[in-house]
């Protein structure tokens, strides 16, 4: 192992690209600690009050894991490829993390207003989970399949990530289970690649 990152460390960037695409995860590792300091310097400049200079580090780390996935050489260079991954990627987390901000603030209002007129505790759940980072990579992960997706493939994929059954989803779609079952296989092969970058995310993620 030791060997191994010997090699690793004195490669080019470019080399550990293209390892990372391979599934080496250690040239990964080193890809991410050349570019730690780009995330800092750029999350730097987007702290906000409802935005954790600790949260927008961590999702720049999804900027560079992006870029790493989906660099394809000849068309920029890595470094200005990585740089606009990792600021897109924080603006678009802030815009999210606002998004969801206003939407708990609403749905708080409308609970204390029930609660108020119905009930006394008023402590009731609004249903939001705590793991803000994992909820915005599957709203990113969907945003991309729907760009991969026709309206009628998304519909169908979106109910199969709700456990809907292959009969209900035949019925709802108008369409007969033999039809359901052929669009599912042919929704997997589509959106394969993107399913496989966005495992390699969250399993990075997980571990920093």
């Amino acid at each position: 192992m030791l060997h191994l990152k010997f090699k690793l460390r004195t490669k080019s960037t470019l080399e550990l690209v293209k390892l990372s695409q391979n599934g080496v995860r250690e040239s990964v590792d080193f890809v991410v600690e050349r570019y730690y300091p780009m995330v800092l310097k750029i999350s730097s400049k987007y702290y906000t009050e409802w935005g954790e200079r600790e949260d927008l580090i961590q999702n720049g780390l999804v900027g560079i894991l992006k870029a790493i996935y989906y660099y394809k050489e000849g068309k920029s260079s890595f470094t200005s490829f990585v740089w606009k991954s990792i600021d897109s990627e924080i603006k678009s987390f802030l815009t999210y993390l606002n998004r969801r901000k206003n939407k708990m603030l609403t749905d708080s209002l409308k609970v204390d207003l029930l609660s108020d007129e119905m009930y006394e505790d008023k402590t009731m759940d609004v249903g939001y989970e705590t793991h803000t980072l994992d909820e915005y990579i599957f709203e990113e992960f969907m945003k991309e399949c729907e760009n991969i997706l026709t309206e009628e493939e998304m519909k169908i994929f979106e109910m199969y990530l709700q456990h809907v059954s292959y009969k209900e989803i035949s019925s709802c779609m108008k369409k007969s289970v033999k039809y359901v079952d052929n669009s599912l296989q042919k929704i997997k092969k589509k959106i394969g690649s993107t399913v496989d970058v966005y495992k390699k995310i969250k399993m990075y993620i997980s571990t920093v």
